[in-house]
């Protein structure tokens, strides 16, 4: 057992809470979706709750959260998370939980909002961290992001010509999701998103660089391959996501994915522009020829 977590009565907001005890600085630093102006929410009283409702201390408009959806409490120096009987739930590290305890770095997530919990010695340090890590990852999939992308992607180009080495590039693309958000709602779309980013991470190298470049749109850097091999990245990756369903609070999920890829030898010039646009019409060809298949 992890932990063991006491009960709270959530009817219940007359019981005392050793509030001396509390550490100082504890914080919640909002990561997703990103903004730096406000992303602290210093954690400085007994009780925060969070939710619709104006009366509570923190106020999140959005139609996935409920008016009072989850509270975060203090006993002693240990701060919980406790979900209010909230329609949609609440999730610690992407597990839908009751009530539980926080650790340093844990990720909260309400509705279609992510919290990270901070309570540290160095949490000024910590913050900064979050903040860097906000601007160059997204939350979500915890892949890189488009802005990251962009500059590490320009930079492999500019070493694929200097050291005539090979470099490719994969753009992915999921499959109807537009249908999948419809159906199941946009949480269980999101835990499409962060189960196949997660599927594809495990499979991918140190040095390779993948990143969401929009909603449903995802890049691959892949450093050095030949020809062939990229090929065959491409085509595992749709076999990667497409043989096993995804468990998702809505059940089991077929999802498919099309890929497109670009690939030059290092020899000639070419630009990161030309490798966009030669990967992204390889994955038109591939939607175009019935998605859930790589075209190179």
């Amino acid at each position: 057992m992890r932990h063991t977590v006491p009960i709270f009565r959530l009817e219940d907001e007359s019981t005392p809470v050793e509030s001396a005890s509390r550490p100082d600085g504890a914080c919640l630093v909002k990561i997703y979706p990103a903004v730096v102006s406000g992303s602290m929410i210093p954690l400085d009283r007994d009780e925060y709750v969070f939710g619709r409702d104006s009366e509570c201390e923190y106020e999140l408009t959005d139609d996935f959260v409920s008016r009072r959806h989850a509270a975060f409490r203090w006993q002693g120096s240990d701060c919980f998370v406790a979900d209010l009987g909230s329609m949609n739930g609440t999730f610690v590290n992407n597990l839908r939980v009751t009530q539980q305890q926080l650790n340093n770095g844990d990720q909260v997530r309400i509705g279609s909002h992510i919290f990270k919990f901070l309570v540290s010695d160095h949490v000024e340090a910590m913050y900064h961290e979050a903040v860097f890590e906000m601007m160059t990852v997204d939350a979500l999939t915890k892949t890189y992001n488009r802005r990251y992308f962009d500059d590490a992607f320009n930079r492999e180009v500019s070493r694929s010509l200097r050291h005539e080495r090979s470099l490719g590039l994969l753009m992915l693309d999921i499959d109807n999701f537009k249908q999948h958000n419809d159906t199941y709602g946009h949480l269980v779309g999101d835990e499409l998103l962060s189960g196949m980013c997660e599927r594809i991470s495990e499979r991918i190298r140190v040095d390779e660089v993948f990143a969401r470049i929009g909603g449903e749109e995802f890049a691959l850097a892949v450093i050095e391959p030949s020809k062939e091999s990229l090929d065959e990245m491409g085509a595992q990756l749709c076999e990667l996501i497409g043989q096993v369903p995804f468990q998702t609070t809505a059940g089991e999920i077929d999802l498919t994915i099309s890929v497109g890829g670009a690939y030059t030898g290092g020899h000639q010039a070419i630009t990161a522009k030309d490798l966009f646009e030669a990967a992204d019409s390889n994955l038109y060809r591939a939607k175009q020829s019935g998605r859930n298949q790589y075209c190179g």
